[in-house]
């Protein structure tokens, strides 16, 4: 089993209790349905399964959607892992999100104290992109809570994309210099988020990795850690797809 499997399931609980699935051994059940997750070794595969249920009788398995994920992958991708099978449950149960009431969100504080996290980050980059502030606060109101890895795909990596194909040497070095300082103090999860942002953002494109690259001189690690994505990316469409990746 994979060592984030657990991660994958905690990010799908929610939805678990929101339609009535229950834990029954390794598989969780309603009354009309029947869902597991299980990792291929071999194949370094997370796999979604739903069945449907027939009083006492549990129908065969069917294969939903799948995720590659190998060892190099951080507790990060695992949350994006659950957040793309609760999406393709969602669907497959026809089970509509619900509407989740909640007080008027808030943005998120950058703390100075201790190694820079997802908070510090998404604050740093609200800063950057401040016409994103009022659709992130829209978005913790309509899902409950950040779900940053999605916020990040849909707004972040395209703001990131355009300051990089505007060429302008000051804004993207100002851009660079911020993600380059996070991901060389911060946590695992900042640092891991802003290597997806980059290799997401940059895409295949030459032109873009040199702009980005040309700042990073100071922190090869990072230089390197965004190629390795990009090249990771290119071969899992799943997870292209999850960060907003274009070629």
């Amino acid at each position: 089993m994979n060592k984030h499997f657990d991660v994958v399931i905690k990010e799908m609980q929610t939805f678990f209790d929101e339609v009535g699935l229950k834990a029954d051994g390794e598989i969780f059940k309603n009354e009309t349905r029947a869902l597991k997750v299980e990792f291929d070794d071999g194949r370094s595969l997370y796999n979604l399964y739903i069945a449907d249920i027939d009083g006492e009788n549990v129908g065969e398995f069917a294969l939903k959607s799948s995720y590659l994920f190998d060892e190099s992958r951080a507790e990060s991708d695992a949350v994006c892992v659950g957040i793309d099978f609760v999406d393709t449950a969602r669907k497959a149960l026809g089970a509509k999100a619900k509407t989740k009431a909640s007080s008027t969100a808030v943005l998120p504080t950058a703390s100075s104290s201790g190694a820079p996290n997802i908070d510090y980050l998404t604050t740093k980059l609200l800063a950057n992109y401040t016409a994103l502030k009022e659709t992130y606060k829209a978005e913790v109101e309509k899902n409950g809570k950040f779900l940053y890895l999605d916020f990040s795909s849909r707004y972040f990596v395209p703001e990131i994309r355009k300051t990089l194909d505007a060429k302008n040497k000051r804004t993207i070095k100002k851009l660079i210099d911020m993600l380059t300082d996070v991901f060389a103090r911060g946590d695992r999860a900042a640092s891991t988020l802003v290597v997806s942002l980059l290799a997401a953002a940059i895409g295949t494109d030459a032109e873009r990795f040199a702009s980005a690259t040309a700042h990073m001189q100071d922190c090869q690690p990072l230089v390197a850690s965004v190629n390795n994505q990009i090249s990771l990316i290119v071969k899992d469409k799943k997870f292209a797809k999850a960060m907003g990746f274009e070629k």
